[in-house]
């Protein structure tokens, strides 16, 4: 099936080669970031994090979402989600991939990468995100494969990938789930030190992820002869609404939290994302 990817119009191939150009682009520049150092990022130690942690975080809501997809298709046999689910497996494969880019350009070193494998912490969660993502991966990239091969043929999925279907529902939870432990356990950041960052991160990938398979549903359909049944489009659009509004609800209870209480580090950081703080406004949308 790799041959499909090689057939195509001039347009295609206009944008395959867009696409490199762009790629082409960020390995000039992480070449310029492992000559120069992680300086030129601009990170300091007031701001360890930046763009790279920020896409690695959208990106795993993104990978997470596909189960959005997988239940409806694989435990309630809605069989119009076929070749969403297709879409949505594949959507996670190429998200996870650009996770872990991002993580191995913000260790500055690439070698220090190996670190993680050859001396193991378990009491930190940066292993556990290891784990969960390279698990995620490989899980994604079966049945993703078995999907697709399904959908080619006119057949349906083969039977032993029923337990790596079933095993992958769960593990796209864990991995939302340790990247938020990551934020929530740092004591010093108080935005994140929160009970309820595991939940919001999740009601806000089960929205931003089907949303952008959406998009990338409708923008194949109106390119290509790829086509999905209405249905699907309008069950993957209320998937997406009531993962909003139950974002937007948990996000309410931390604003009552902070505001309310009064307690300076969560108020400060809520005024601060909004409105700006001691005159720092510079990152202020409003």
């Amino acid at each position: 099936m790799f041959e499909k990817a090689f057939v195509g119009s001039r347009k295609y191939w206009l944008w395959v080669f867009f696409l490199l150009t762009l790629v082409g682009i960020g390995f000039l520049a992480f070449f310029a970031q492992l000559q120069y150092g992680l300086g030129i990022t601009g990170m300091n130690r007031d701001v360890s994090w930046g763009f790279y942690v920020a896409q690695f975080t959208f990106l795993v809501g993104v990978a997470a979402s596909g189960v959005m997809v997988v239940l409806p298709y694989y435990l309630h046999n809605h069989k119009v989600f076929g070749p969403v689910t297709v879409f949505g497996e594949f959507l996670a494969i190429a998200a996870v991939i650009m996770c872990l880019l991002f993580i191995i350009v913000d260790i500055g070193q690439t070698h220090r990468l190996f670190n993680v494998l050859l001396h193991p912490t378990p009491h930190s969660m940066l292993f556990y995100d290891m784990i969960v993502l390279n698990g995620y991966l490989a899980l994604n990239v079966i049945c993703g494969w078995a999907a697709l091969h399904g959908e080619y043929k006119g057949t349906k999925y083969p039977k032993w990938v029923v337990p790596f279907i079933y095993l992958s529902i769960p593990w796209a939870f864990s991995i939302h789930t340790v990247t938020a432990f990551l934020y929530a356990g740092l004591p010093g950041r108080h935005f994140w030190l929160t009970a309820i960052m595991a939940p919001r991160f999740l009601a806000s990938a089960f929205c931003s992820g089907p949303a952008l398979l959406l998009i990338a549903l409708l923008i194949a359909q109106k390119v290509s002869r790829f086509r999905v049944e209405p249905k699907a489009i309008d069950t993957l659009s209320k998937i997406i609404t009531y993962a909003l509004l139950t974002n937007i609800f948990f996000f309410g209870c931390e604003l009552f939290t902070g505001l309310y209480s009064h307690i300076p580090g969560h108020m400060n950081s809520l005024f601060y994302l909004f409105k700006g703080l001691e005159g720092h406004t510079e990152w202020v949308i409003f």
